[in-house]
């Protein structure tokens, strides 16, 4: 038994490059390094905070169980390049990880009350899980590998997470919802349970039971980062929590709960073989606000993630909610092989809104998935906020690339003013269907300002030997709303049933711009000069004036 538990609760809390379990190091040239900082620097003026616990807490067995359990609850949380059971030889050497919260606030007679975090492992014949809980203000879980064997050569491996937030608040008053993740019950292998509730949520690069062995001339990068510089006052907000839940006997299952304002997945592989010769490897996921927002009211409605019950269920299973979400590049019980090999993701939510007195409600996003008895390979996405982004997703896949080069770059810019609007939603729900057996589904449900789901694919078995593979999703409004109201109806997709072979692709999109394009489902492609490009692109550039929709 491999275990791993961690509660924190605090303004800010930081868990990052922490070994456990039977780790195996070898290193030759070597350099090994790893930074973590909490910075506040704040000013609370007669200001009342009541936050909840943080409750990690680990499963029993009888057999081999290798589990990581993190609870943290406070203003900014981050949970970076944490191992467990980890086996890593390199040969040139540098790796280096580096995690820090900034936040430098300033807060006066402002009202915080938290429910908390909880990460539970379940008991019995579990087998390598992650379940990280975290709710505050900035979450930022990046890089944290749980039974990885990775076996490097050239090797350069650098992780970087930060939070920056140099917050002012003034009378405002803060609810949250709390954070869950509650690990698969027994007999499940490989689940990766991440719940995060706040406003900033990063959740990128989380190899969850992946064999990496070999990459050759290596350099692998990632770089997650959340920035939000507010300016807040009088301002009220109520989260409404975020539960990731693992299902019962699963195997290799991903499921991912995000509630907040700016909510980034990206490039999470789980159960992943991924084979990489020339290799430089590069992944960035970044959270952008600049906001300033006065005597406004925002409520949030929950994300839940839910996993499906059954022996042999491949599912990745992602709810976000909240103003921009973006998920994007992840991949789910994947082999991936690329020779020449350069592979580069980068994942960005940029907005610099200017926000007075406006009100947001939702309610919530929901992903679940189906249960199945045998064989069941599924991709339950669903989206609530103002930008949505779903592009480059692979589920059960096989890629194999010989001259290679693999670029994913999926945006969302918006860069809005906001006066006195009011903007309500019903949410965005996608439920995945129940099957005996051969089931491959994908389940996305949008509900938003701008939609975009693009080039994900689910079931897809790809050779390509000249091998370019270019992806590029983005949104821009550059909006600027004064007086407008806006409602929606929301969205919702259910997959259908099937005793054996269903393959199926639902899309549900609401909203102002929808686009889906390049989705590919249950696909076999072979080529040989081979370039494979998809390009999806939503632009408005509104300047919306007493305007209404609904």
């Amino acid at each position: 038994m491999f275990q791993t538990n961690v509660a924190q609760e605090g303004r800010q809390n930081n868990h990052c490059s922490n070994v456990t379990g039977d780790e195996t190091v070898d290193l030759t040239g070597g350099r090994l390094q790893g930074r973590c900082v909490t910075e506040d620097g704040s000013f609370n003026g007669f200001s009342k905070v009541h936050t909840g616990p943080a409750d990690a807490k680990g499963g029993g067995g009888t057999t081999r169980l290798a589990q990581q359990n993190v609870a943290q609850r406070g203003r900014q949380n981050n949970d970076c390049a944490s191992r467990n059971t980890f086996s890593l030889t390199a040969s040139g050497d540098k790796i280096q990880s580096n995690c820090a919260d900034e936040d430098t606030s300033v807060s006066d007679h402002t009202y915080s009350q938290g429910r908390g975090a909880s990460a539970e492992g379940r008991s019995g014949g579990n087998f390598d899980q992650q379940n990280v809980a975290q709710a505050g203000r900035q979450n930022n879980i990046c890089d944290s590998p749980d039974y990885v064997f990775p076996d490097l050569t050239g090797s350069r491996f650098d992780t970087d997470c930060t939070n920056k937030d140099a917050s002012v608040s003034r009378h405002t008053s803060d609810k949250s919802g709390g954070a869950q993740a509650r690990g698969a019950q027994a007999g499940s292998s490989e689940v990766q349970d991440i719940a995060q509730e706040g406003r900033q949520n990063n959740f990128c690069a989380n190899p969850n039971s992946t064999d990496a062995d070999p990459v050759s001339d290596s350099r692998v990068d990632a770089d997650c980062a959340n920035k939000d510089a507010s300016l807040s006052e009088k301002t009220r907000h109520k989260g409404g929590g975020a539960q990731a839940k693992g299902g019962a006997l699963a195997q290799e299952q991903q499921n991912i709960a995000q509630e907040g304002r700016q909510n980034n997945s990206c490039a999470n592989p789980n159960v992943s073989t991924l084979d990489l010769s020339g290799a430089r490897t590069d992944t960035d996921c970044v959270n952008k606000d600049v906001s300033r927002t006065k005597h406004s009211l925002v409520k949030g409605g929950p994300a839940r993630a839910e996993g499906g019950s059954g022996e042999d269920v491949f599912q990745q299973n992602i709810a976000q909610e909240g103003r921009q979400n973006n998920a994007c590049d992840n991949a789910n019980d994947s082999d991936i092989t690329a020779t020449g090999g350069r592979s580069k993701n980068r994942c960005a939510t940029v907005d610099g809104s200017k926000n007075r007195h406006t009100v947001e409600t939702s309610r919530g996003a929901a992903a679940v998935g189906g249960s199945g008895v045998t064989d069941l390979s599924q991709q339950n996405i669903a989206q609530s906020g103002r930008q949505n982004n779903a592009c480059a997703n692979a589920n059960d896949s096989d890629i194999t690339a010989t001259g290679g080069r693999s670029k994913n770059r999926c945006a969302t810019v918006d860069g809005s003013k906001n006066r006195h609007t009011v903007e309500t939603s019903r949410g965005a729900e996608a439920v995945g269907g129940p099957s005996a057996a051969d089931l491959s589904q994908q389940n996305i449900a949008q509900e938003g300002r701008q939609n975009n789901a693009c080039a994900n694919h689910n079931g897809l078995n790809a050779d390509v030997t000249g091998a370019r593979q270019d992806t590029a999703c983005v949104t821009v409004d550059r909006s600027v709303n004064a007086g407008t109201k806006k409602s929606s109806g929301g969205a919702s997709v259910e997959g259908g049933s099937s005793v054996a072979d269903l393959f199926q692709q639902n899309i549900a999109q609401e909203g102002r711009q929808n686009n889906a394009c390049g989705n590919t489902n249950n696909l076999t492609l072979t080529a040989n000069g081979g370039s494979t490009q998809n390009q999806c692109v939503a632009v408005d550039r509104s300047v919306n004036i007493g305007t209404q929709e609904d």
